[in-house]
């Protein structure tokens, strides 16, 4: 008696292919007993790696990358020079890139202020080490215009049941001034130049954007018709 799916083989008292697992049957055959032709081979259950595994190599990696500038520098030079921005950089990209996995549900609404912390700490540990005067002037203010922004549009996103072209036209437009902010600031720390010179493209871009997607927003015949027309 062989195997009709995959040709093999078998006993007549095999009630299962030992190979694929295809039932054995035959309506006019009696099935004797006896012992089958091959041995029963138990389901081998492969191993996998467990969520807290993996982020614990994720950490020993990340750790490696953060001791490995430092002893390099302290080698070299005999102090921490570039080995301690290296250091900062490694920290700054777990708490952005792994952090968040470490919980079961991680909130967005959270991690993303917390994400802006690290890379306003970040800039401040290279502020302090170039001894500059650009942290309170232009990185502060640029880094918190961004985490409002951010910080807005998941909270709404995540709490608004709708409403998504009113909060990422009104973002859009947000953008817009953020980036006039950037370069005012520029200007006021650095002495770039006196007046507005390439923020207002990216102003206007976005102005018109958010204007767009506000007004698709408002008029449900328009919004149908761009439905239909792009198969949204």
């Amino acid at each position: 008696m062989y195997c009709i799916k995959c040709g093999v083989e078998l006993a007549y008292s095999e009630q299962k292919c030992p190979l694929c697992f295809t039932r054995v049957y035959h309506p006019d055959l009696e099935m004797p007993h006896g012992d089958p032709l091959f041995p029963n081979n138990p389901v081998i259950k492969r191993q996998t790696v467990t969520r807290q595994g993996g982020l614990f190599i994720l950490t020993s990696l990340f750790l490696l990358g953060l001791t490995l500038p430092l002893i390099c520098n302290l080698s070299i030079t005999g102090s921490v020079t570039w080995g301690g921005i290296a250091a900062a950089s490694v920290i700054l990209a777990y708490v952005v890139l792994v952090l968040p996995f470490w919980f079961k549900r991680p909130n967005p609404v959270v991690f993303v202020p917390v994400d802006h912390a690290a890379a306003a700490a970040f800039l401040l540990y290279i502020n302090l080490y170039t001894h500059g005067k650009w942290f309170l002037s232009f990185a502060f203010p640029t880094v918190g215009a961004s985490c409002i922004i951010c910080t807005a549009v998941v909270a709404l996103c995540k709490y608004v049941a709708k409403g998504y072209l009113y909060i990422f036209g009104g973002a859009t437009i947000l953008s817009g001034f953020a980036m006039v902010l950037t370069e005012f600031l520029l200007n006021n720390t650095f002495g770039i130049n006196n007046k507005l010179v390439w923020s207002i493209y990216p102003f206007a871009a976005c102005v018109l954007i958010g204007l767009m997607l506000i007004i698709i927003a408002v008029s449900p015949a328009l919004r149908t018709t761009l439905e239909k027309k792009f198969f949204v």
